[in-house]
């Protein structure tokens, strides 16, 4: 026998639940991949940055390489967003860009900002 008050109560909190772990699942589906390419496209500053303490390519050449991967991950960066600095035992490079990420109700806007810094031998 149910008292009253008692029906229903269980459904209500199930749906709420449902309803936030469905708004999490949407959310993460939506920026996980775009952290993911931002990693590696760090992975790929940091690769770049110490092959050029090595190799001697030049600077137009790594952002050249910079720019192709960023835009195979679609990363929006742009040639003026990437800079490579040698100074005199460090090679220095960075890279920024920002991607609207449409959440239906917001756009988020994910800002990214990757330094690395290689010596050079």
């Amino acid at each position: 026998m149910l008292k009253n008050g008692q029906r229903g109560e269980g459904r209500v909190g199930f749906i709420v639940a449902l309803v936030i772990v469905m708004v999490g699942l949407f959310v993460g589906i939506k920026v996980i991949p775009v952290r993911i390419n931002a990693y590696q496209l760090d992975d790929t500053l940091r690769e770049e940055a110490r092959f050029a303490s090595v190799n001697r390519n030049s600077d137009e050449e790594i952002k050249a390489r910079i720019l192709e991967h960023a835009h195979s991950l679609n990363i929006p960066l742009e040639a003026k967003n990437v800079t490579i600095e040698r100074i005199r035992k460090e090679v220095i490079v960075r890279a920024q860009f920002v991607q609207p990420i449409d959440l239906k109700v917001t756009t988020y806007n994910f800002r990214f900002e990757g330094v690395q810094r290689a010596p050079v031998f």
